[in-house]
């Protein structure tokens, strides 16, 4: 019988490949030319405001993003070297020194077991995706120090020979994992060289008599993932490295993500005592997290900020999922190119120089441009928190373009810039006085920015716990505490807590010395004094007061020390609430900041959607919108059509048919019924197609619903079931 079926389109199956789908040809093909050369020459960038914008603006924006975002990689890979620093520097050492004579001043020099394999056991973390530029620069850093490092990754070494030629390759022809030199292979007919640890010896002895390598030369061989490794293989290979480690020194450098264990339930004990283990911590994600929070986010590397929604989001992406800090930085960068692509204010940070000066814009800020900047909230309130002092300014403001771009931006970024160093001193003050609280009490850096960022200073738990933590302070803490601050407060500009509310218009050295002063003199102090005229004549020495219960809560220490006078309680007092007033002003909400709209991201949104995929609602919606996902031309009419999701067109793709059919079943679907309607509607279609030839037949039918089926259970639709072998049980609902 000819086979007459033919597909209803290019699309045959859902599940065997990912789709292209080109521009619909009507469009100009010169015009779409055009479109498409101009956004590559620009880099991606395009016209906002629906193509309104200028081309300087559109060229300022490409070139700050150019600007921006390379530094700031840069100093991503900087603070992730520089966390592993110190435990890389150890295990270059370790390589040095293995197998080196021992010195002792009794016996001379001892020679190290010689049936031991020396083995650095590193811990890189869970996070698996990262562990390619780990061990990479673990490689580069102990060739730079004289060695000579072999990078091998499981997927290349599932067997011992070839573990064995991935090992020789790299050290002959210095090609990196899984690649093969020209040289490696010497064809003998059908067979290849037989690659052994004897070659290995050879080589190494021929090197070291033509001088080219130390006695402090070794050879590192990296599994960069131990547990995909065979344990067999691995096996194999510790005892061969351990009869060769007297001719030839191997370093063992293991890579583990999980734990020690995963060691000994891999290799027997037999190899586990060949090997002389020694541990490592390679991988300190959190740490390079903190430091990169501390350096973009806090002291403002970058003039781009996040809000407490697209923040917690970037959180979630590394605390949640697999700690790792590639993908940190991904959405990171996706978060500064969206800044850049899509917002036209984003200008606006070419006002901000890298020594956080305010200057002069290059450009001229259009008319869609500046009603955008005074349409936001924070601009509104700027203006008319200047209406009874200044009403010639905020109608300048609100009329005038240069004016408002001249003067009113220029100071809302003054204050915006003099906002962020009044709050990098905030989380600085907060950190030390973390160093004063319980362990339990401390929480990284990463959490106090989520903190400050989400909740007002005084509607945050934390916050009110540290407080707790200072009024329980006796002198000698107060003192260290104060003497500590007046470290860190030189290295921020505070002028604009001078300006907004500090006590007499005193910069914060100035209080804090004189909170000092009180502590070292508290009886000399003025509330002292004029305590001392209320009480005149009574007596020469004022009486202490009564304890209350109010006060040995806030001061525990009274209980114990007797010594306290109650000017040295006014006097810590008076220190708490300088410190509170100073870290409230620090740790003000972002919010209350003009430009925060702009320079303070928001959009989570877009970066869950980016990068935390929902494979099944989108094949449930590919499936149920046919003419949105994969170009049905039948469904073009009713693409607007609310009931269009419910229909059934005989010229729709298989699984779609398959999948609304499904839909308007309960949780056991009996396969018979499934079929029958299913043939009901693809047998029009075949009416319309073949027209007096006859109607498609029946086994053709049941061919393209069988592939419908196992498509929708492919991808988590259906699944078979013992209890009725002629149903299948439905697995999803809603949509």
């Amino acid at each position: 019988m000819t086979d007459n079926y033919k597909p209803v389109d290019a699309f045959d199956s859902m599940t065997e490949s990912t789709f292209i789908i080109k521009p619909s040809a009507k469009k100009n093909a010169a015009v779409r030319r055009q479109s498409v050369k101009r956004i590559t020459d620009s880099g991606g960038f395009v016209p906002l405001f629906q193509g309104d914008e200028s081309t300087e603006s559109m060229e300022l924006r490409r070139t700050l993003f150019e600007a921006t975002w390379p530094p700031l990689e840069q100093l991503i890979m900087n603070t992730e070297e520089a966390a592993n620093n110190v435990a890389m520097a150890e295990m270059c050492t370790f390589a040095s020194n293995a197998y080196r004579k021992i010195e002792t001043d009794e016996k001379g020099r001892l020679d190290p077991p010689a049936t031991e394999l020396a083995t650095a056991v590193a811990f890189a973390g869970v996070n698996t995706g990262d562990h390619s530029k780990l061990f990479t620069m673990l490689r580069v850093r102990l060739q730079a120090a004289g060695h000579h490092a072999v990078l091998l990754e499981s997927q290349y070494c599932t067997t011992l020979p070839n573990m064995l030629r991935a090992l020789l390759d790299q050290v002959f022809g210095g090609t990196s994992a899984g690649e093969v030199s020209e040289d490696s292979v010497v064809a003998t007919g059908t067979r290849t060289i037989n690659y052994d640890a004897s070659l290995l010896a050879l080589w190494w002895g021929e090197e070291k008599q033509a001088g080219r390598v130390t006695e402090d030369t070794r050879i590192a061989v990296i599994l960069q993932d131990f547990e995909g490794f065979p344990p067999l293989v691995v096996d194999d290979f510790v005892r061969i490295a351990t009869g060769y480690c007297q001719q030839v020194p191997i370093v063992l450098v293991l890579g583990l993500a999980t734990s020690y264990e995963s060691l000994h339930q891999s290799l027997t004990k037999s190899s586990i005592s060949m090997l002389n283990v020694e541990r490592f911590n390679l991988q300190r994600s959190k740490e390079c997290i903190d430091a990169v929070v501390t350096k973009m986010l806090i002291e403002g590397a970058c003039v781009l900020a996040f809000g407490a929604e697209a923040y917690k989001s970037l959180l979630d992406q590394f605390l949640l999922y697999n700690f790792s800090i590639s993908a940190f930085v991904r959405k990171l960068k996706y978060a500064v190119m969206d800044f850049f692509y899509a917002h036209p204010l984003s200008i606006l940070a070419s006002m901000v120089d890298s020594d956080k000066r305010v200057t002069d814009l290059p450009i001229r800020l259009s008319y869609d441009q500046a009603e955008l900047v005074r349409m936001q909230r924070s601009t509104q309130r700027f203006i008319e928190s200047r209406q009874k002092d200044n009403p010639e300014f905020v109608h300048k403001a609100l009329t005038d373009d240069v004016f408002l771009q001249t003067s009113v931006i220029k100071q809302m970024l003054r204050e915006l810039v003099e906002y962020r160093k009044s709050y990098s001193l905030g989380i600085a003050l907060i950190r030390v006085i973390q160093e004063h609280a319980p362990e339990p009490l401390r929480k990284p850096v990463r959490a106090l920015h989520f903190y400050s960022l989400g909740q007002d200073f005084g509607e945050c738990t934390h916050w009110k716990t540290l407080s707790a933590v200072v009024r329980k302070m006796k002198a000698p803490g107060m003192e260290q505490l104060v003497a500590r601050f007046e470290e860190i407060v030189p290295s921020h500009s505070v002028a604009r807590l001078q300006r907004t509310g500090l006590p007499d218009g005193k910069s914060v050295q100035e209080l804090l010395l004189h909170i000092r002063e009180l502590l070292q003199d508290p009886d000399n102090s003025s509330e002292h004094e004029e305590s001392s005229l209320d009480n005149a004549g009574s007596s020469s020495v004022a009486p202490k007061r009564i304890r209350t219960r109010h006060d040995m809560e806030n001061r525990p220490f009274l209980l114990f020390d007797n010594t306290s006078s109650d000017s040295m309680l006014r006097a810590l007092d008076k220190c708490c609430q300088v410190i509170e007033q100073i870290l409230e002003l620090c740790l003000a909400s972002y919010r209350d900041i003009p430009l925060h709209e702009i320079f303070y991201y928001k959009h989570s949104l877009l970066l869950d959607t980016t990068f935390s995929a929902q494979p099944r609602a989108a094949v449930q919606t590919a499936l149920g919108k046919t003419a949105y996902y994969i170009n049905c031309e039948c469904c073009d009419d009713d693409e607007d059509d609310d009931e269009a999701e419910q229909r059934i067109l005989p010229s729709m793709q298989d699984t779609s048919i398959a999948y609304r059919l499904h839909r308007e079943c309960g949780r056991m679907i009996n396969i018979y019924d499934w079929y029958m309607a299913f043939a009901s509607v693809v047998e029009k279609e075949g009416d319309m197609e073949m027209g007096e030839e006859g109607s498609e037949s029946q086994s053709q039918s049941q061919a393209r619903f069988m592939r419908a089926v196992e498509e929708m259970r492919l991808l988590g639709f259906i699944k078979s079931t013992q209890r009725k072998t002629d149903h299948v049980i439905r697995l999803t609902w809603g949509m």
